[in-house]
């Protein structure tokens, strides 16, 4: 093969596996053909007011000041005496949009979407807002288009303000959460003198969305620990507590209010977001007004964080929840069906309401996570041959029916608990059988690429090994022996096509499963050059041989430990520093040698080190710097020194040339 083709085949097997991961680990979960899901029985609340405070981290809100006070006095009172409180714990990436995703539609971020930087969802799904009746909402214009532009019919309305405003580097970042509540007040003021929109207020399943993005940039400029953080929050909670009271006020105190504050993600000390660290996966979720569960005593409680204490809430219980639980929540209060997507659970705990309608809720929450799984299970079992579809066996069609048949009878008996217990056991269930469907192709994908991959790196090695050594013989092979071999592989691919032909596969698929052929081809075409060179290698003592796969085999487990624990790579680094000394190599070349053993000894230590990102290290930054130009520098001054000489021993062999040609011809 010549290199220009060989490169491009390279090229392109490459670009199939890079294509390969997206394919196989970020397609989208969302299936579409549900059923709508509502509690049957009457709401506790008409309208719901949503707050999220872009980048609020859990321990900033509930933590107390020196002087033991609260940096948000308000919202401290309201989970004290009026509401109840807890912990959302997000997921990774902890990032805005998929932080709201899981807030509103109840799903988690939809891995398709790391394609579009987590900006935007690709593919359509249902949220609280859209099944709302009406929904205003008023914030960042990153943030609330999103979800009216998947909506059904024109009733989500967005109020943003302009791009330019979300500025990093802003003087006061606060005036973004005070532009929000400004406007809100002025869109009530407004409504007074608008029959339509008066009326349209007045209406149940109203949901009102504030989304207050000041200590997120804040918290990007000054850091979660400054001045400008804490101001902001205190600038949150009064204007919170002004909404409320502006609300309850324009509603005459009917106590159909139903109130939510919590934050999409959290921050770290260094002001970032987007990874697993508890300061930024943990976030506050304080609930009150209608339908919701008042403050509960408790004589103690546990949990792994042990910060109950230092926040001095050890007397109020804790209601945790994922994230994604309060999407069903918000649909319970208010009464709509939950959206269609959703995964979340719906936290009992924090409705104030009869047996009842808890358990009535469950059961329309089981029956939703249900419909999700039915979908998909059909979804795949329409694409495979009857006879290699494996179904979900816990779920299987005499088993939903069993579920729904025993949970109605226990509600229609009342009994309750029973019927939230095996509601909650569906649920589970359910977000089983969806995973094992959304990855029931993986292991086959896998195979395939891993096939192709593994067939690739054998022909490259064949190919250095023909090209650069003199380990093998060239050997004509016969045409009958070539013919043969295309013929089978090509044969080969015909079934693999009919295969997936049949099985109406997606055009990747064919792809990734017919990938492996060609590239094998081509490995069994240099089958000379594998005989060829198993026998040297036979030849080679064996304690030689196995020393170099036991080596190999080391090296490999090394990198992939690094994974996790990254000290192992200190270890690897370590052994590399020690090579020229093992080899022998030392006494050929000792300042390289050295050289190459400092430098190694050096960087085994920056594994060791802690994780960059936490808080900043300007000495170390500083150091590198320098380290750099000095290595840099030496570097650059061998290399001339190098040339010099190289240059000084050609002129001192053109000086003896020439006198040797004098000598040999004298005049």
């Amino acid at each position: 093969m010549d290199i220009p083709v060989f490169i491009l085949a390279g090229l392109l097997v490459h670009f199939v596996f890079l294509v390969s991961i997206f394919d196989i680990y970020f397609s989208s979960p969302l299936v579409h053909g549900m059923t709508p899901q509502q509690t049957p029985l009457p709401p506790p609340a008409k309208r719901l007011v949503l707050f999220v405070a872009d980048g609020l981290r859990a321990d900033s809100l509930y933590e107390l000041d020196g002087n033991n006070t609260s940096h948000a006095p308000y919202l401290r009172a309201i989970l004290e005496n009026n509401g109840s409180w807890g912990i959302s714990h997000t997921r990774v990436p902890t990032e805005s949009r998929p932080g709201h995703v899981a807030l509103i539609a109840g799903f988690y971020e939809d891995v398709s979407a790391v394609a579009k930087g987590w900006k935007e969802n690709p593919v359509e799904f249902d949220s609280v807002f859209n099944e709302s009746k009406y929904t205003w909402s008023w914030g960042s214009p990153d943030i609330l288009p999103m979800f009216a532009k998947g909506a059904t019919g024109d009733h989500v309305y967005t109020f943003c303000y302009t791009a330019e405003s979300e500025d990093f580097g802003a003087q006061d970042a606060s005036k973004l959460d005070t532009w929000v509540f400004d406007h809100v007040k002025s869109f009530f003021n407004s409504s007074r003198s608008n029959q339509t929109l008066f009326s349209a207020l007045n209406e149940e399943k109203v949901v009102l969305f504030m989304h207050l993005l000041g200590i997120d940039t804040n918290g990007h400029a000054h850091r979660p620990n400054s001045r400008e953080y804490k101001e902001n929050i205190r600038k949150v909670d009064e204007g919170v507590k002004e909404i409320a009271s502006m609300l309850e006020s324009f509603y005459g105190n009917d106590g159909k209010t139903a109130f939510i504050l919590t934050s999409d993600h959290g921050m770290t000390d260094w002001g970032s977001h987007g990874a697993g660290h508890p300061s930024e996966t943990l976030t506050p979720l304080i609930v009150w007004g209608a339908g919701v569960n008042y403050p509960q005593q408790v004589t103690s409680q546990f949990f792994e964080d042990n910060v109950l204490k230092e926040w001095k809430l050890e007397n109020l219980k804790r209601l945790d929840v994922n994230q994604a639980d309060i999407a069903p929540l918000m649909a319970s209060l208010i009464g709509v069906p939950f959206p269609l997507n959703s995964v979340g659970t719906l936290p009992l705990e924090y409705l104030n309401n009869s047996a009842h309608f808890k358990a009535e809720s469950m059961f329309t929450n089981a029956v939703q996570v249900l419909e999700q799984f039915k979908v998909k299970m059909n979804q795949k079992k329409a694409t495979t041959l009857s006879f290699l579809f494996t179904p979900f066996k816990p779920l299987s069609d005499p088993e939903q029916i069993n579920f729904l048949k025993k949970t109605r009878l226990y509600i229609q008996q009342q009994k309750y608990d029973e019927a939230v217990s095996l509601c909650k056991t569906l649920i589970n269930l359910a977000l089983e059988g969806l995973s094992y469907y959304h990855t029931y192709d993986r292991l086959f994908l896998g195979l395939s690429v891993a096939m192709g991959f593994v067939g690739w790196t054998t022909y490259v090695i064949l190919v250095i090994v023909k090209t650069h050594t003199n380990l093998t013989k060239t050997v004509q092979s016969s045409d009958k022996e070539s013919a043969a071999l295309l013929y089978g592989f090509t044969f080969v691919g015909m079934m693999i096509t009919f295969f997936l032909l049949i099985q109406t596969s997606p055009w990747t698929y064919y792809i990734y499963c017919l990938l492996p052929v060609p590239v094998w081809y081509a490995v069994m075409r240099e089958l000379h050059v594998i005989q060829n060179l198993t026998a040297n290698l036979w030849s080679l003592p064996i304690s030689q041989s196995l020393g170099f796969i036991l080596i190999s085999i080391l090296g490999i487990e090394i990198l992939v430990f690094s994974f996790f624990y990254r000290a192992t790579l200190t270890v690897g680094l370590l052994v590399f520093a020690g090579w020229p000394v093992i080899t022998q190599l030392w006494v050929q070349a000792k300042t390289t040698t050295l050289i190459w053993t400092v430098l190694c000894a050096l960087l085994a230590v920056f594994p060791l080190m802690p994780v960059v990102g936490r808080e900043p290290n300007i000495p170390l930054v500083i150091a590198a710097g320098l380290l750099t130009l000095l290595i840099s520098g030496f570097s650059l001054a061998s290399s001339c020194k190098s040339e010099n000489k190289y240059r000084n021993n050609e002129d001192m062999k053109v000086h003896f040339y020439q006198a040797k040609t004098n000598v040999g011809n004298p005049e």
